[in-house]
C-alpha cells in the first residue's frame, strides 16, 4: 500500500504517512463486548478492522489498551466513538481509552448496540457526513446571542453551554425564556438535546430543579441529516 499523496509505503491502507505527514485515515469506531474489542478504522479510500482477545486480569486488559492506542497514534487520529454490547462496558472502554491515548483524542459515548457491525456501519455513514460538514472558527464566549441573558443554573448551566459553543459546528447560541414547571426535580443542573429542526439546528433544554430553560442552536448544517450528524457529536461532547 502506498500514500496516495507522496507514493511512500505504507503499512496499512489508513497509516498516517511519515514522509509527507498527510493523514490517511478520517474515523475511528471501537466496539467492545465481553471478551473482544473491535478496533475499527476509517480511511479516505478503505476501510481497517482489527480485534483483540480480552481477559479478566487488570494487568492484561491495560496491556491490550495500550496496544489499541499504539495503533489510534499510528493513525493520527484525533476522535474516536465508542460503542459495545452495554452502557457499562461502554463507559469502562471510554475510562481506559483516556488513560492510555498517547496525543490528545477527543472520546465520544454513543448508544449500545447488539452487534459490531452495526455500529460500524452506523459510523461509517456519520463519518462521512461528518467530513462534508461545514466549520466556524469563532470563540465559544462569541457565539452566545439573544434577548436572554441570563443562563440559569450558575457555573454548572454556563459550563455546558461553553461546552456546546466549543463545537466548530456550532454558529450560535440564543438562549431562551425561562419557566417554572412545577415541582423540582432532583439531579442538579441538567442539560439535555433533544432533537434538530428540518434546517439541521437543535434544540436543548437547560434545567435547574423547577425551572427550564430552552436554548436554540444554530448549527453549520445545511439540511436535517447534517443536523443530526452534529446533533449525535454534541451528545458526545456532553458526556465526554
Amino acid at each position: 500500500m502506498r500514500c496516495p499523496n507522496c507514493f511512500a509505503e505504507l503499512s496499512s491502507p489508513t497509516a498516517y504517512c511519515l514522509h509527507c505527514g498527510s493523514k490517511n485515515a478520517i474515523g475511528c469506531g471501537l466496539f467492545i463486548t465481553e471478551d473482544r474489542i473491535y478496533l475499527f478504522f476509517i480511511g479516505k479510500n478503505a476501510e481497517e478492522e482489527l480485534s483483540f482477545k480480552l481477559y479478566e486480569e487488570e494487568e492484561s486488559i491495560r496491556n491490550t489498551f495500550e496496544i489499541i492506542a499504539e495503533r489510534i497514534h499510528e493513525r493520527r487520529i484525533d476522535e474516536i466513538y465508542v460503542s459495545g454490547i452495554s452502557i457499562e462496558l461502554i463507559e469502562k472502554a471510554s475510562e481506559m481509552l483516556r488513560k492510555t491515548v498517547l496525543s490528545p483524542v477527543s472520546v465520544y459515548i454513543t448508544d449500545p448496540f447488539r452487534l459490531a457491525e452495526g455500529f460500524f456501519g452506523h459510523l461509517v455513514e456519520h463519518i462521512r457526513t461528518v467530513k462534508e460538514l461545514r466549520k466556524v472558527y469563532i470563540k465559544p464566549e462569541d457565539k452566545i446571542h439573544g434577548a436572554h441573558s441570563t443562563i440559569i443554573g450558575g457555573r454548572e448551566g454556563l459550563k455546558f453551554i461553553h461546552k456546546i459553543a466549543s463545537s466548530e459546528y456550532v454558529k450560535k447560541i440564543v438562549p431562551g425564556v425561562i419557566e417554572a414547571k412545577g415541582s423540582a426535580v432532583g439531579g442538579g443542573v441538567r442539560f439535555k438535546l433533544t432533537r434538530c429542526d428540518e434546517r439541521g439546528n437543535i434544540r436543548g433544554l437547560l434545567i435547574d430543579g423547577a425551572t427550564v430553560q430552552e436554548i436554540h442552536i444554530v448549527t453549520t448544517a445545511r439540511n436535517k441529516e447534517e443536523g443530526e450528524a452534529i446533533l449525535k457529536i454534541l451528545r458526545g461532547l456532553l458526556e465526554d
